[in-house]
């Protein structure tokens, strides 16, 4: 219960007010809503993200919006927190688990600034799936130590397919399950070994479910093809600019430690045997080792280090910091064993872990949430004009909400440009590669037909690019100039221009503009097809920003994964 009050204060907000804070989540629902209405995500969207997540979102939307949706989260984070005390409790003992969950709980603030993306809904099957393989482990029943490690491969898979850096979990299966060999359980361990890969296929079958009925399994098939590689070339633009893998790494560590250092130092003195004291032996260290091990792998998987990725490594080193012969536990054991206490000690100690960058993500949320509402506002002052089956275009990450707020798709498949029109963000937590610029094979050709067969009614830019380092819209005069020719600016929010198609106008603006376009909105100092904006503003992603710097640095850490 303590677990659900403080996920409900961290992600209930959202219940009350369900802004996108992140616009990675407006990319999720696009794809739930193609489920909720027959279409299929690959088939009808061009996407480079895995189906998982879009997969749970679908009843959610389809019964509540987003407002059932984050109702969802609030259960969601509080199972997270409860694998984690399942974990620590396998390992360490049922004192172990009661604090990890309590103290996990707590310390949920620090997913905040990442919104209820990719990487909050990918932790829970990431942590619950290494928690039933422990518990597998543990018990003496057979028949129970088969159901658990079938659900630790569902799991297991369903955590990949919402985040592919979620794979590591494997390693926490192959430590156990040679711990069974190692121990003449060879049977026990092939047993365990075939009921978890029955679980993995299980899950696979049931998400690949709708496109088996519908007769796309192939397009199923070629859509994680494209998966693969955004997977590749996101982590091939920060190798080869960071000097290699390695480097980058390296280079990357640090931000760990602005971004949870009360959360890091709690593991490390739970890890610590400073003082050596006389412990009774923990039941099963190794799962909590190898889970932590494998969360880090995970964290470093994709180079970017932003402050959301550290979803995936919070609930190991929630696990880490209870250790009972740890600086941590010793300091707990020493107060009053009643109940009351044994639960607000580590809540307080979550607290205080998670209060370093509070203000920082409090002050990400209001702005994500801010922005957020105008494109809302846009949407609401332009929805007359829109003919209910007219489609959308979002120009930007930061613009994506367009379609979720305008309750419209895009033209055609490619409803987000980035990766199927551009190239990939290049940006880390603290490092940048270079501005985004279009891509050299077919997708920025396919992606002007469609929108030129099916002009979009609204065109909505964002400054998300220039703000990135440039625009490739500056320079791709096919586009510009048909959005030149066809669409008038209609309203302005905050970075978000929007434009509506020149035929939708109402009747005494169209007179006003016949003749040549106005082309004051489409011209700007940096190029043919500018806009406002000082180009190169944060694509950095570091403190070398304008304005609050501190606050920059990170919103540009949330970007798009």
């Amino acid at each position: 219960m303590l677990a659900l009050a403080f996920h409900t204060l961290w992600e209930g907000h959202g219940v009350l007010e369900p802004a996108f804070r992140n616009p990675d989540v407006a990319g999720i629902a696009y794809n739930a809503r193609l489920l909720v209405s027959g279409s299929l995500p690959y088939v009808d969207s061009a996407e480079i993200k895995p189906p998982g997540a879009f997969l749970l979102f679908a009843p959610l939307l389809a019964a509540g919006g987003m407002r059932l949706v984050w109702a969802a989260a609030a259960l969601w984070g509080t199972a997270l927190s409860v694998a984690t005390g399942l974990l620590a409790g396998a390992s360490f003992g049922a004192r172990a688990g009661r604090r990890a969950v309590v103290l996990h709980a707590a310390c949920a603030a620090i997913a905040s600034d990442g919104d209820i993306n990719y990487s909050f809904w990918m932790a829970t099957p990431f942590a619950l799936g290494a928690a039933c393989a422990a518990l597998a482990v543990r018990t003496e029943n057979e028949r129970r130590a088969l159901l658990l490690w079938f659900a630790s491969g569902a799991l297991a898979l369903l955590a990949v397919a919402i985040k592919p850096s979620a794979w590591p979990v494997g390693a926490v299966f192959a430590a156990l399950l040679a711990r069974e060999v190692k121990g003449g359980r060879v049977r026990t361990a092939w047993r365990g070994a075939l009921a978890g890969l029955a679980g993995a296929l299980g899950t696979a079958a049931l998400i690949a479910l709708p496109w088996v009925l519908a007769g796309k399994l192939a397009a199923l098939c070629a859509g994680l093809g494209d998966v693969a590689r955004f997977g590749s070339e996101y982590v091939a633009v920060v190798t080869q600019g960071a000097g290699g893998r390695t480097l980058a790494i390296a280079q990357g560590i640090p931000c760990l430690f602005e971004q949870i250092p009360g959360l890091l130092l709690l593991g490390v003195l739970g890890s610590s045997e400073i003082f050596p004291a006389e412990r009774e032996k923990p039941p099963l260290a190794l799962a909590a080792w190898a889970f932590a091990g494998a969360a880090l792998v995970g964290v470093t998987y994709t180079l970017r280090f932003f402050s959301h990725d550290n979803v995936e490594l919070w609930p190991a080193l929630a696990v880490l910091a209870v250790r009972p012969s740890g600086l941590v536990a010793r300091v707990l054991d020493r107060a009053p064993a009643w109940t009351a206490i044994e639960l607000a000690l580590p809540a307080a100690l979550g607290l205080v872990a998670a209060w370093p960058g509070a203000r920082l993500r409090l002050d990400s949320l209001h702005f994500m949430a801010d922005r957020d509402r105008m494109i809302e506002d846009l949407c609401d002052k332009v929805a007359p004009e829109l003919p209910a089956t007219e489609p959308v275009l979002a120009w930007g990450w930061s613009a994506w909400s367009v379609y979720e707020h305008c309750a419209r798709r895009a033209p055609g498949r490619v409803f987000k440009v980035i990766a199927s029109v551009t190239t990939v963000n290049t940006n880390t937590c603290n490092n940048g590669y270079g501005p985004m610029r279009l891509r050299s094979d077919h997708g920025p050709a396919e992606f002007l037909a469609e929108v030129e067969r099916r002009p979009p009614s609204l065109f909505l830019w964002s400054s998300y690019f220039r703000d990135m380092g440039g625009d490739p819209l500056d320079t791709w005069r096919p586009l510009g100039a048909f959005f030149e020719a066809h669409y008038e600016q209609v309203g302005a929010e905050g970075p978000f221009i929007a434009f509506l198609r020149r035929d939708l106008l109402p009747a005494e603006r169209a007179i006003a503009t016949q003749g040549a376009p106005d082309s004051g909105a489409w011209s700007g100092g940096n190029g043919v097809h500018g806009w406002p904006g000082a180009a190169g503003s944060v694509w950095t992603s570091t403190s070398r920003t304008p304005g609050n710097s501190r606050l920059m640095a990170s919103i540009t850490q949330c970007v798009t994964r």
